[in-house]
């Protein structure tokens, strides 16, 4: 942890980049995760940061998740455990970790491997321009298969159909990196799978300047996915029922 000088005393120094990882069932496979983006996060220069961890869990479904993640922490003090028994999805999670998070910039991203951490150096220089209150990645190759290509595919198609405005290409795409000013504005509730979903739509509603930038989505090797039958299901649903919210303000 850095410290700062005040009033002669040292305190605890607020974090230039908080970055919130989603490690939902990760178990033991998030620690090589986190020592790469530690790495790269130092290879860019940065030293003062913290790492907030979701292992947020269902009681009884043996996951050693939030066992792990607080190892972790006792070993590194840059670590900011959250492991909550869990009251909804995807989304949920990440408004937990976002509320831990204390940096003067926010990034989030999945656990899972899919999603570069070398990406969030490369998107922290584009939000440090000034130029942007949120920055993110869009899958420009994209390696987990076809049926999660078909999934995503019709996801932002509709997604256009139904919010014509939006000029981003990949609505789900991870990791996204915003200000604290940007992400203290935003009316963020969702705890389900269409969280990524909200961020976009709230960028919009308050005009927030935005950046994409191309990455490569990597295939999964860790464990099998999330998005099943019902998530679609959901993802339908929420479209929706955001088409009408957003009307309606």
């Amino acid at each position: 942890m850095n410290f700062m000088k005040v009033n002669g005393l040292e305190t605890p120094a607020t974090p230039d980049l908080s970055v919130v990882v989603l490690c939902y069932r990760s178990g033991r496979t998030i620690v090589p995760f986190l020592e790469q983006m530690e790495r790269e996060i130092r290879n860019e220069g940065m030293e003062n940061y913290e790492l907030v961890l979701v292992g947020n869990y269902f009681p009884g479904k043996n996951d050693e998740t939030p066992a792990v993640i607080h190892e972790l922490a006792q070993k590194n003090p840059k670590i900011v455990p959250v492991t909550l028994e869990k009251k909804g999805m995807m989304g949920w999670d990440a408004i937990t970790g976002l509320r831990a998070a204390t940096g003067d910039a926010i990034a989030l991203i999945d656990g899972d491997g899919q999603m570069p951490s070398k990406d969030i150096g490369r998107l922290y220089r584009v939000l440090k321009s000034g130029e942007f209150d949120l920055v993110k990645t869009f899958r420009k190759v994209r390696m987990d298969g076809a049926y999660r290509r078909f999934i995503s595919g019709w996801f932002n198609m509709i997604f256009h159909l139904l919010f014509p405005g939006a000029s981003f290409r990949d609505v789900n795409a991870k990791p996204k990196l915003m200000t604290r000013r940007a992400y203290e504005r935003m009316e963020l509730s969702c705890g389900g799978w269409f969280f990524d979903g909200e961020i976009m739509l709230e960028s919009m509603r308050l005009d927030l300047n935005v950046a994409e930038v191309p990455t490569v989505f990597l295939k999964n090797e860790w464990r099998g996915s999330f998005v099943r039958i019902w998530t679609i299901l959901e993802f339908i649903r929420d479209l929706i029922r955001y088409r009408v919210k957003y009307w309606l303000q």
